[in-house]
């Protein structure tokens, strides 16, 4: 049994620490938050010791970062890998992945998410509770897939974008670097590089 550690104790480490709990394989044993209100605390029965540098401090087998924020996210990985830690990639044992799936390091795939044939998730990445991720995407490293949404198939997501809650890709739709779709909006048309776009169909946001 893996003991993992999880860089990041607000709402979405905790989904990630209960994702980890449902798995075969391995155990959270804790959360490092540099939030000082959170450290000394416990949250859901793990204790909260410190900020990431006692990471160094406690026994464990691999370690997962947990932050919604795909900048920081990028960061604090990079920073890990360069120490030579494991990074763990959680799969919550009701996501359904077809056998051809590629899945990188770090990787955060949510309760009900189906991942089809052909498709490729970079590192540090989240595919979040019941997204659809269709045949032969490919979703970038330090991306963003956020709950409910559905990407059709050969959809690129690119580098740290981000997908919002229950938007839609239609296929062969490009989502570029650093870009965000909007919450419950279409992407019909690529989306560029640093762009927010939002609505039906989607549109650059002024």
């Amino acid at each position: 049994m893996q003991k993992i550690i999880i860089i990041g104790a607000g709402g979405h480490g905790q989904v990630v620490a209960d994702a980890i709990l449902q798995m075969t394989n391995a155990t959270p044993v804790a959360f490092l938050d540099e939030n000082p209100v959170l450290i000394g605390t416990e949250i859901m029965g793990l204790p909260v010791p410190g900020g990431n540098a006692s990471l160094n401090d406690l026994e464990h087998d691999g370690v997962v970062v947990a932050i919604g924020n795909n900048s920081l996210r990028k960061r604090i990985f990079n920073e890990l890998t360069k120490a030579g830690e494991n990074l763990f990639s959680v799969i919550h044992p009701s996501a359904v992945i077809a056998p051809t799936v590629k899945i990188g390091a770090g990787c955060m795939i949510l309760a009900g998410a189906v991942i089809n044939t052909g498709a490729e998730i970079k590192d540090n990445t989240i595919i979040n509770t019941n997204s659809t991720i269709e045949h032969h995407n490919k979703i970038g490293p330090h991306a963003h897939v956020a709950p409910g949404s559905v990407l059709g198939g050969e959809v690129l997501v690119a580098e740290e974008a981000m997908v919002g809650i229950g938007a839609t890709v239609l296929p062969r739709t490009s989502i570029g670097k650093g870009a965000i779709l909007g919450g419950g909006s279409t992407a019909t048309k690529d989306i560029a590089d640093g762009i927010t776009a939002v609505g039906v169909p989607a549109r650059a946001k002024a």
